[in-house]
């Protein structure tokens, strides 16, 4: 097996979201297309691909392989694109034997009003049945993703906010009638049980990794490939042909979350925890957790670490049988681990594991920690 080109990144600060929704809804760079002008297709493939960083070399052989990969007048790929010496983005709208380009104004690649004004510009021009949506780039720490080196901030790195794009991407679907079937965090580490709750609601299925992720990656030809002969099938699908078509090098695991089921989690999970709490276990001493680090911060297997709370506690069996059973048969719709990879704690969604009290109060505004146990869970066990 080739090496792998697994890349971390490191950064200060996070995203500014500067965006008014309301308005961006209304607004588009370009002549946007009348109703009845505007161009069907069976699926679009949105692609942000913020590459102002050490990334920049993977660009085109990306932009390539989606070039070579539309074959029908059915599909469209579009991509918005920053790279490591060019002072603005680029979009790019891939069809079948054609490839538009248009310069844009925009600098900075890690400002969700400018992702936002992406979409809407999409949704401008074209029409379509099925909608993916593909964020490329770096994973950062837990609320971040996909930096922009060169934000115009001096030196200062910036970062999309998790948060944030989740608001962009539901205005986005709402504006579309609910047609976005997948979410794909092209990312390392986005595969945890913060992320993929924070976006449940903007599209049917949500792909990501839940540890490292490889560039620049190679599913591409062979998925557009396939979308031209059965564009009829779900995010869910498209998902899996997304794994089945990668190459072995490129990744550690997959993780497909069926978002439909995810608002189910609280009420089958937040019983399992107040029953781990109230047993008032001793702090567990967490150096001995086959735990993950990324961008500085601890991860762990998600059901590994109930697995050993249950294990500390009197918790009926049952209860975490019955959760198990919850995640790997309805809300995880695929876990793919690499066919080489001989890790046997993995189950497809990572946890935040954080070191004191201090490094949690940062991400208390997640809507994983309004809704789960976990911050009484960690008040309990961990500090």
């Amino acid at each position: 097996m080739k090496r792998r080109k697994f890349l971390e990144y490191g950064a200060l600060g996070s995203a500014a979201f500067i965006a008014n929704l309301s308005m961006l809804t209304h607004q588009s760079s370009g002549m946007a297309a009348s109703g009845h002008n505007k161009r069907h297709y069976d699926w679009i493939l949105l692609y942000w691909m913020p590459y102002d960083n050490d990334l920049s070399g993977f660009g085109q052989p990306i932009l390539h392989m989606l070039i070579k990969g539309v074959q029908s007048d059915n599909i469209l790929v579009a991509v918005e694109s920053d790279f490591s010496g060019t002072r603005n983005l680029s979009r790019r709208v891939i069809t079948k034997g054609k490839v538009d380009i248009q310069q844009l104004k925009t600098v900075n690649s890690a400002r969700e009003d400018a992702f936002a004004e992406y979409l809407n510009w999409a949704q401008s021009q074209f029409v379509a049945d099925n909608w993916a949506i593909i964020f490329l780039g770096h994973g950062g720490r837990l609320d971040q993703v996909s930096p922009d080196n060169h934000a115009g901030l001096g030196n200062q790195t910036q970062w999309m906010n998790i948060q944030k794009l989740r608001d962009v991407v539901a205005q986005f679907n709402q504006d579309i009638n609910d047609r976005v079937e997948l979410f794909f965090f092209q990312n390392c580490n986005k595969g945890t049980i913060e992320a993929h709750y924070t976006l449940h609601d903007v599209a049917e299925y949500t792909l990501s990794s839940q540890k490292l992720l490889g560039a620049p990656n190679h599913y591409y030809e062979s998925l557009l490939q396939f979308l031209s002969y059965s564009p009829e099938v779900n995010g869910g699908e498209l998902a899996e042909k997304i794994i089945q078509f990668e190459r072995s090098d490129m990744y550690n695991s997959y993780t497909v979350t069926n978002n439909r089921i995810i608002p189910e989690l609280p009420v089958k999970l937040n019983p399992l925890l107040e029953e781990i709490i109230a047993a008032q276990i001793k702090t567990l001493p967490t150096n001995q957790l086959k735990s993950y680090s990324y961008m500085g911060e601890r991860y762990v297997d998600f059901v590994y670490f109930l697995q050993t709370l249950c294990q500390q506690t009197a918790t009926t069996p049952r209860h975490y049988a019955e959760l198990v059973k919850f995640l790997k048969n309805s809300m995880i719709h695929k876990f793919q681990q690499n066919p080489n990879n001989s890790e046997t704690d993995l189950s497809g969604l990572g946890l935040f594991l954080p070191q004191s009290r201090r490094e949690l109060e940062q991400y208390l505004y997640l809507p994983v920690f309004r809704d789960l146990k976990l911050v009484e869970l960690f008040d309990n066990v961990l500090f």
